[in-house]
């Protein structure tokens, strides 16, 4: 398991024993804008420091491998693409897709008018993005970096992405619920209200049998 954490450091932990492998340093990231992604390879990625750089690790070592630039400001989401390259969204408004092995940027998405907070894979390959303070969510074709579709319903900034295993798309915001979504027809299909404050953070657990409704 990997952690970044407010004091500018990525931590590494075996989930058996509790004990923390490696602790990786080089950030200088802002209060609560440290993202991590685990690329195809093993080496996490991470993004968030004021520089507007990804950094890239060898979790053996704890050393820095590669430092990606690119974005004119904090990186504040990351995710892997089918195709092994390595999204990043930045408060810069920008979404960038980057070839690991090489450093390179392939391509530059214009995004969302407030900078990018979330994003998510979907199951054909899709990337999600959230952000605006329009509370609006949009698809986005890795392919040929046009935005697909845009999805409308929260009332701020999305703040969370994460994928269902049935291929629908949740999201939390800042306007305290998490929507589902249907990729394929843009509805939603439920929202989901009970948090007292914005949705931060979304994870999917297993199914267990005694659990078989939403």
């Amino acid at each position: 398991l990997a952690s970044g954490s407010d004091d500018q450091t990525i931590k590494l932990w075996d989930p058996a024993s509790g004990a923390c492998s490696a602790t990786l340093e080089g950030h200088r990231a802002p209060l609560g804008l440290l993202k991590l992604a685990v690329l195809p390879d093993g080496r996490p990625a991470s993004g968030g420091s004021r520089d507007g750089t990804i950094k890239l690790w060898d979790p053996a070592s704890g050393a820095c491998s590669a430092a990606l630039e690119g974005h004119g400001d904090w990186v504040s989401a990351l995710a892997v693409l089918p195709d092994g390259r390595l999204a990043s969204g930045s408060v810069d408004r920008t979404i960038k897709l980057w070839d690991p092995a090489s450093g390179a940027c392939s391509a530059t998405l214009e995004v969302h008018g407030s900078g990018v907070s979330a994003l998510a894979v979907l199951p054909d390959g899709r990337l999600a993005s959230g952000g605006s303070d329009d509370g609006t969510i949009k698809l986005w074709d890795p392919a040929s970096g046009a935005c697909s579709a845009t999805r409308e319903g929260h009332g701020d900034w999305v703040l969370a992405l994460a994928m269902l295993p049935d291929g629908r798309l949740a999201s939390g915001s800042e306007d305290g619920t998490i929507k589902l979504w249907d990729p394929a027809s843009g509805a939603c299909s439920a929202t989901r209200e009970g948090h007292g404050s914005g949705v931060r953070a979304l994870a999917m657990l297993p199914r267990s049998e005694e659990h078989t409704s939403e």
